[in-house]
């Protein structure tokens, strides 16, 4: 069984890998099949060739032809060895070229990328070119299509090498970009898709809710304690995120995202002096009110909140013509669910009373949302998003009121239609032809929900004892709170 469940699972990841594809909208670029394997690349040290004479062509296979790479200006695809049309040189597409390409005698160099163990030079910046020195950059002092440190903006290897580099043979691929890049077709194009992310949030909560004066002391009009007076801390939670290739430049989305345990709990303390809203902080009936939550000597608010959603979305990408810019859009499913409890406590020395409000709202509905990186390096990539949807929300209360021997519950349930808006920026820096990091800040906004602090119902019509004022009466829900979900967020992509 075990040998079952292996086999299946290598083929159906190699069937994943065989349609991941490369999407994009410039003019001449084809779709790139089954994406090579980076690893193997990377393994076989092609990367970082060192300096090969031009014109010796090694006995080595060159590399077949690829639709980012060799492109003139006009959108037809250069092949090896081939003049380029119209008599321009296409420098500058994609991948570094080897000996062979182009014009006779002379070799493509890809202006994006710096080549690594070029010689041993001894000039400004030489460090920060690995040792190879100026002439190990791009090849000598003058213009032309090696360049040299003139082709730097003049400011040597040091102009080149930086986090985001400068000068015409530089860009902003440059440097920490496809220097280190790993893969033979993980340029600027290639999407940036992924089989699993992972992040680790670190939200706080923000309720939206109506404010309750929970206690007066001394009788009305000196309130020490309500439902607005809790505060959240950063509480951890994550996401779950799972890619699958649908068709070319589009995929299948799973997303599980959870948030959670947020408590807060608020007391105050007074020598039987605490009244409570159930008489109108000692007003109906009068002083004393009710013996159960009235002239107390402690009332406390405790609150908790959590959140679960689960999403499945058709998410297509596509590409600015000179790759720097690329972005994607999705509609799906979600559901959401968020629970909301609050306890509200009184004790005295003529009684007690215990409070328990939990309130659950079950959101289902559609949602559209859209995103847009920038790449600033091959490697390094900044992206904003952001995602609406439409919601039915069924929203129920449960409550129990507890005194002496009486206990009285209560529910209440009832629908609407509710908003859920997420957005954010993240950060991602591809670290491996596998994995990629990635930190970011979000946001999550959910309206029309029910919140428990906002079905208290403390009515009582001053009839008395409590618990005949209490019995048969119709429970109570407002669904009209919100709730704001906000914090930073570190993960991880990965893809097999």
């Amino acid at each position: 069984m075990w040998t079952a469940l292996t086999l299946s699972t290598v083929l159906l990841a190699g069937q994943a890998n065989a349609e991941k594809t490369t999407f994009a909208n410039q003019p001449g670029q084809g779709t790139i099949g089954p994406e090579s394997s980076a690893v193997d690349h990377h393994a076989s040290g092609g990367w970082q060739t060192g300096q090969q004479q031009v014109g010796q062509p090694g006995p080595q296979m060159l590399p077949g032809p690829n639709p980012y790479v060799a492109m003139d200006p006009y959108g037809q695809m250069m092949m090896p060895n081939m003049a380029a049309s119209y008599g321009v040189m296409p420098v500058g597409y994609g991948m570094p070229m080897e000996a062979g390409y182009g014009m006779p005698g002379q070799p493509m160099m890809d202006p994006n990328v710096m080549p690594v163990g070029y010689g041993h030079g001894g000039h400004g910046g030489c460090q920060s070119c690995g040792g190879g020195g100026c002439d190990s950059c791009m090849g000598g002092h003058g213009g032309g299509l090696q360049g040299g440190c003139n082709a730097c903006g003049g400011a040597g290897c040091g102009g080149c090498c930086g986090l985001t580099g400068g000068g015409v043979y530089c860009g902003f691929s440059r440097g920490i970009g496809n220097a280190w890049d790993l893969s033979n077709y993980g340029g600027r194009c290639a999407p940036r898709y992924f089989d699993v992310g992972f992040d680790a949030t670190f939200f706080t909560f923000e309720p939206g809710n109506n404010n309750t004066v929970l206690t007066s002391q001394g009788g009305a009009n000196n309130p020490v304690l309500d439902t607005q007076d809790s505060s959240f801390d950063y509480k951890g939670g994550g996401r779950l995120t799972l890619q699958r290739s649908a068709f070319v430049g589009s995929y299948f989305e799973f997303s599980y995202l959870g948030f959670g345990n947020w408590a807060s709990s608020r007391s105050v303390t007074g020598p039987g002096n605490l009244f409570s809203p159930f008489s109108g902080f000692g007003t109906d009936p009068v002083a004393p009110g009710y013996a159960e939550v009235d002239s107390a000597n402690l009332q406390s608010f405790e609150t908790s909140n959590n959140f679960d959603s689960f999403e499945i979305n058709l998410r297509r990408f596509f590409t600015s013509p000179n790759c720097w810019l690329q972005s994607s859009y999705w509609a799906g499913f979600r559901y959401v669910r968020v629970a909301d409890d609050s306890i509200y406590l009184s004790s005295g020395n003529t009684g007690g009373l215990i409070y328990e409000v939990d309130a659950t709202n079950d959101m289902y509905g559609v949602q559209f949302g859209l995103d847009s990186t920038v790449r600033l390096t091959t490697r390094w990539s900044v992206t904003a998003f952001g995602e609406v949807g439409v919601y039915g929300t069924t929203a129920t209360q449960k409550s129990t009121i507890s005194f002496g021997n009486i206990e009285i519950n209560e529910r209440a349930s009832q629908s609407r239609a509710s908003m859920v808006a997420e957005g954010g920026a993240m950060s991602t820096f591809r670290l491996h032809p596998r994995v990629t990091l990635r930190a970011g800040y979000q946001v999550v906004y959910v309206d029309g929900i029910a919140l428990s602090s906002d079905s208290f119902n403390f009515q009582t019509g001053g009839v008395s004892p409590l618990g005949t004022a209490l019995a048969n009466r119709p429970g109570v829900l407002n669904d009209n709170g919100n709730a704001i979900y906000h914090g930073p967020t570190v993960g991880m992509e990965y893809t097999w």
